[in-house]
C-alpha cells in the first residue's frame, strides 16, 4: 500500500489499519512503549562482560590504577622505608666513632661458630673483624692492628668461663648473622649487622601506622630514629639493632591486639618479639614482658577493649614465665651473676657479698652524678623528652601511648641494673624510641577526629548502551 506525507513530521507514523509494533516509533494514541530489556543486575550476571570490555573503548580508563591498590601502597611505603633507612643507615655508620666494642668480639665469635668454622678459625676471624673496627675509629686503641689481633685471638683461653657464657646465652644475635656468614664468609657478620639496621628503620614506618600516624610522619619517626642514639647504635657490629628490631615488633603486636586489629596475627607478633628479644638480650626482654603485663593489666578497667589488654597481659606474662623457666633449667646467667660481673670487673676479682645494696647505691651515683648533671648542661635532651611526651598524649590514642611509654622507660631501669657510667649511653638507647614517635606525632592529625571518608571503588569497567532519545508524549 502506497502512503503518502503531507508533512514531513507525519514521517515514521503508522498507515491507519497497520499494526503498531511496540518501541518502533510513537503509536496513534501518542503513548510510547520502550523496547523491552533486563534489568541491569541481571545482564551482568547473565552476560559477563569481557575484559578487556569490546563495547567500550575507553573501559580501561576507567581501572584501578596501580597506586590505587591497597598492596601497591603498602609495597611502595616499605620500598621508601627501606632506601631511606639504608642511606641515613650508612650515615651513622661513616661516622668517626668506632663501630665495635668489646663486646664485638664474643658475638662475631658465636656467630662464625654457628655458622659452622672451626674455634680457631672464629676466634681469629672475630679478633679481624673487631680489631678492623677498632683501627677505623676514633680514638685508636694502644698498639697496632697485629698486636690487638694476637690478643683478641687468645683471648677464650683467658677470660673466665663465668664471662663467656653470659655470651653464649644470648644466641639471638650470632643466630641472625649466621645465615650472612654462610653466604658471605667472615663479612657477613658485617652484612648481617646491616640488615638488621635498615630493618629497624622498616619497623619504626609499620610502627608508626600502627599506632596511627600517617605514612608521612612514619618516615620522619624512622628518619628521627637514626639521627638520635638509637641509630648510633644500631649501626654498631653489637646486639642493639636486633634489640630495638624484636622490640618495635612487639610493641607493634601488642597496639594492633588492643586495637583489635588482626588479633591472631597480632598476637603471634606479639609473641615472637618478646620471645626472640630475650634470646638477644635478656635484660631488655624481661623488662618489657613485665613492664607490658603490669601496664595491661592497671589500664584494662579504663578501657573498653578490656579482653584486649588481658590479653597482651596474658601473652606478655606468658613469655616472661618461659623465659624465667627455660633459664633455670639450663641455668643460665641471670641478674645475680650480671651483677657480680658488674661489681667485680668481669669476675677478675672475688664476688661481693651483697650485691644489690651495691646496685642501689651505684644506681644513685649514676642519677645523681651522671644522668642529671648531663642533662643540665645540654638542655636540648630534657627538652626531646618533654615535647615527645606532648605529642605521645596529644596526637596518639592512650592504648598506644603508655605501651610506647613503658618501653621507654625500660631503657632507664635496664641502664639502672647495669650502672656503669661507660656504657650507660648503650644501655639506655631504647629511651630514645618514643621520643622519635613522640616528636613525628606532633606533625600529624589524629585519625580520630578526622576521619577519613569513604572513597567509593572504581568500576571493573564502562557499560556504554546508548540511550533511547525517543520523545514522549
Amino acid at each position: 500500500m502506497t502512503q503518502s506525507y503531507s508533512r514531513p513530521e507525519d514521517a515514521g507514523r503508522p498507515a491507519p489499519g497497520d499494526r503498531p509494533v511496540p518501541g518502533d516509533g510513537p503509536d496513534p494514541g501518542g503513548t510510547h512503549e520502550p523496547p523491552f530489556r533486563l534489568p541491569r543486575t541481571w545482564r551482568r550476571r547473565w552476560r559477563p562482560a569481557p575484559w578487556p570490555s569490546r563495547r567500550a573503548p575507553y573501559a580501561d580508563a576507567s581501572a584501578p590504577r596501580l597506586r590505587d591498590r591497597p598492596w601497591a601502597r603498602a609495597a611502595a611505603l616499605i620500598a621508601i622505608a627501606g632506601v631511606l633507612g639504608s642511606g641515613l643507615w650508612l650515615v651513622r655508620w661513616s661516622g668517626s666513632a668506632s663501630t665495635a666494642t668489646p663486646d664485638t668480639f664474643w658475638y662475631a665469635r658465636d656467630a662464625l661458630q654457628y655458622a659452622g668454622w672451626s674455634e680457631p678459625a672464629a676466634d681469629r676471624a672475630a679478633a679481624e673483624i673487631t680489631c678492623g673496627a677498632f683501627m677505623r675509629g676514633r680514638p685508636r686503641p694502644a698498639g697496632t692492628y697485629a698486636d690487638c689481633v694476637r690478643f683478641r685471638t687468645v683471648l677464650p683461653g683467658d677470660a673466665p668461663v663465668r664471662f663467656q657464657r653470659i655470651f653464649t646465652s644470648r644466641p639471638g644475635y650470632p643466630l641472625l648473622t649466621a645465615p650472612f656468614i654462610r653466604a658471605t664468609g667472615a663479612g657477613g657478620f658485617i652484612a648481617g649487622t646491616a640488615a638488621l639496621g635498615v630493618a629497624c628503620g622498616v619497623a619504626a614506618v609499620l610502627l608508626g601506622l600502627a599506632i596511627g600516624l600517617r605514612p608521612v610522619q612514619a618516615l620522619v619517626a624512622e628518619a628521627l630514629f637514626y639521627l638520635l642514639p638509637t641509630g648510633l647504635w644500631a649501626s654498631r657490629l653489637l646486639a642493639e639493632a636486633p634489640m630495638m628490631l624484636c622490640l618495635m615488633a612487639a610493641l607493634a603486636g601488642a597496639v594492633l591486639l588492643m586495637r583489635g586489629r588482626a588479633v591472631v596475627a597480632a598476637g603471634a607478633l606479639l609473641a615472637c618479639g618478646l620471645a626472640m628479644l630475650c634470646a638477644v638480650k635478656p635484660a631488655n626482654g624481661v623488662a618489657l614482658a613485665a613492664a607490658l603485663a603490669a601496664g595491661a593489666v592497671l589500664l584494662a578497667r579504663f578501657f573498653a577493649a578490656r579482653r584486649a589488654f588481658l590479653a597482651v597481659a596474658g601473652i606478655a606474662a606468658l613469655v616472661l614465665a618461659g623465659n624465667l623457666w627455660i633459664s633455670s633449667a639450663l641455668r643460665l646467667p641471670g641478674i645475680d651473676e650480671t651483677l657480680q660481673d658488674t661489681f667485680t670487673w668481669h669476675f677478675k676479682h672475688p664476688d661481693v657479698p651483697d650485691p644489690w645494696h651495691r646496685l642501689w647505691e651505684a644506681s644513685g651515683d649514676l642519677w645523681s652524678g651522671d644522668i642529671g648533671p648531663r642533662m643540665l648542661e645540654n638542655p636540648l635532651i630534657p627538652a626531646a623528652f618533654l615535647f615527645a611526651a606532648a605529642g605521645l598524649l596529644a596526637r596518639v590514642r592512650w592504648d598506644a601511648a603508655w605501651a610506647l611509654a613503658a618501653a621507654g622507660l625500660t631503657g632507664a631501669a635496664v641502664a639502672s641494673m647495669h650502672p656503669i657510667t661507660d656504657e650507660m649511653e648503650r644501655l639506655s638507647a631504647v629511651a630514645w624510641i618514643p621520643v622519635a614517635f613522640g616528636l613525628a606525632a606532633l606533625a600529624a592529625v589524629r585519625t580520630g577526629d578526622r576521619p577519613d571518608e569513604p572513597v567509593r571503588p572504581l568500576p571493573s569497567y564502562v557499560e556504554v548502551e546508548t540511550a533511547d532519545l525517543t520523545p514522549q508524549g
